[in-house]
């Protein structure tokens, strides 16, 4: 299965850079492993940082939607 880079920052596909940022911001606190004790936290914390790398570079970004574009066709 395929992780979607826009349901691990719950934004939509149209969302602004600015929403990006905002969504990465919230979670990365939220799940920052010094500040989270669950099991879990680490690896949370790195699909999110993961997603926001991915979707924040215009370039990086428009592969990415290229890609889900050919898997869901």
């Amino acid at each position: 299965m395929i992780m979607n880079h826009y349901d691990v920052l719950n934004i939509s596909a149209s969302a602004s850079t600015a929403e990006i940022k905002q969504s990465y911001k919230l979670l990365a606190k939220k799940y920052h492993p010094d500040l989270n004790k669950e099991d879990t936290a680490k690896e949370d914390f790195l699909l999110i940082y993961e997603a926001y790398t991915t979707l924040s570079d215009k370039e990086r970004k428009r592969v990415y939607d290229a890609f889900l574009r050919k898997v869901a066709a």
